[in-house]
């Protein structure tokens, strides 16, 4: 065993060696900038002092944002001259919204396949057409730019919509949301690319940011319920947030947010006690999937998602409830999840639900199609206000052509000479054994 020793020093020091060699550059950066046109474009700008030593150039960039996947992506920029620059077209992929940090950093190799990689920048998106006041609260930052009195009503909103998430369904935000209140549906709009025209909110559920276009005129009558709802959305994202294609029905999902609204408006308590008189209400397997695209037919199926989403809180408590939003993370199909925890499927559900409105029972077809949830967005209001909720949307943070990332070269290169030693090492080692 003693032969041994000298080729495992000598192996070792080789590898440290080779290691320092990775280490050792004499590139040296000049310019380091993010060109912003939000929300077109932005472009990536390198500078070197010296470009003759330079063979490969990568940029590494990525938006701050929950992902269950490594979401930086690498570009390989050619370089012209002593210069590279790389524009991230966001018209093509869609943009971040204002509030997102992008972070980016440059790989250099040399020749030698030695790597260097410049500090990691970081350029806060912001929507600069106007001039925007800040109010906050724990874990909550609200950002508007019209009328005095909006922001604070807002936030005010916003937490007691939080408190009543925690003290009623058992459920609180783990992390930071941003709010933009744009004073016009129209320039909220302006700030996301590809956001359907009649669209009066859309929240960001990957980066924990919500817009909203709220004219101070109904702030208190549609900002207020509206705040509360698309906060719920994203606290019971954070809450049920699943790597494996977990998803909760429409009537779930859209029945909390409506129940975090506070108090039901007269609009939702008509809806109920309309279909309590007439006993017409669509079947609850019906909407699993998405709500009509008419506003009245959508506003009833928001005020049956709430109804029933209250009998399951207020009969069966909220820990049965977190375990529902919790199972169905892990997976589960609606039926599955929801015998899981209380012991019937979706059809049962609505059995129990009607029966506690003295309604009666409903013939369930005995072979029922599945439905896949949807989001919806939030409707712009028309003549008097409504509270519909927003689609969580994901703007992509890469271009479609970009490459994915890339293993270091340097690592393999610098090791090229290791070869030629570790043989002279095995020789003096066979010499011996001789």
């Amino acid at each position: 065993m003693k032969k041994f020793v000298p080729i495992i020093i000598l192996f070792v020091l080789i590898l440290t060696g080779a290691g320092s060699a990775h280490a050792q550059t004499s590139i040296t950066v000049t310019r380091n900038e993010a060109l912003v046109d939000f929300p077109q474009s932005v472009t990536f700008q390198l500078e070197v002092a010296d470009a003759s030593d330079v063979a490969e150039v990568n940029l590494v960039y990525e938006v701050d944002r929950s992902s269950c996947l490594e979401a930086s992506t690498a570009v390989p920029v050619p370089l012209e001259g002593n210069q590279a620059e790389w524009t991230w077209e966001m018209v093509r992929s869609g943009n971040p919204p204002p509030g997102a940090t992008l972070r980016w950093a440059w790989q250099i190799t040399d020749s030698s396949g030695n790597v260097t990689t410049t500090d990691e920048q970081s350029h806060t998106f912001v929507d600069d057409r106007y001039d925007w006041q800040t109010v906050s609260a724990p874990n909550i930052r609200l950002h508007w730019y019209e009328g005095d009195d909006v922001g604070p009503m807002l936030l005010e909103a916003a937490v007691a919509g939080l408190d009543q998430l925690q003290n009623e369904m058992g459920i609180a935000l783990d992390s930071e949301v941003q709010l933009f209140i744009y004073g016009e549906s129209d320039d909220m709009r302006d700030a996301v690319l590809y956001i359907q025209e009649w669209a009066g909110g859309v929240a960001f559920s990957d980066y924990n940011i919500i817009l909203i276009g709220v004219p101070p005129r109904i702030a208190e009558s549609w900002g207020v319920p509206t705040v509360r709802h698309e906060l719920a959305h994203l606290v019971v994202g954070q809450f049920g947030r699943s790597c494996v294609g977990g998803s909760r029905p429409t009537w779930l999902e859209e029945g909390l947010a409506t129940y975090a609204e506070g108090t039901p408006s007269e609009r939702v308590l008509s809806d109920i006690a309309n279909g309590i008189e007439n006993n017409r209400f669509e079947p609850v397997r019906s909407l699993n999937g998405s709500f009509s695209a008419h506003g009245t037919e959508a506003g009833i199926a928001y005020s049956q998602s709430y109804s029933v989403v209250k009998f399951l809180l207020e009969t069966y408590g909220q820990e049965n409830l977190q375990s529902l939003i919790l199972t169905l993370a892990q997976g589960k199909g609606y039926d599955e999840a929801l015998e899981a925890v209380y012991g019937f499927n979706v059809d049962g559900l609505e059995q129990a639900w009607r029966q506690s409105l003295n309604l009666p029972a409903r013939e369930i077809p005995p072979t029922p199609t599945a439905v896949s949830a949807q989001s919806i967005p939030t409707i712009e209001p028309f003549g008097l206000p409504e509270s519909v909720p927003t689609e969580s949307a994901a703007a992509a943070t890469a271009p479609a052509d970009a490459a994915p990332p890339t293993t270091d070269p340097g690592l393999r290169i610098c090791n090229l000479p290791v070869f030629p030693l570790l043989l002279v090492g095995f020789g003096l080692v066979f010499r011996r054994r001789k």
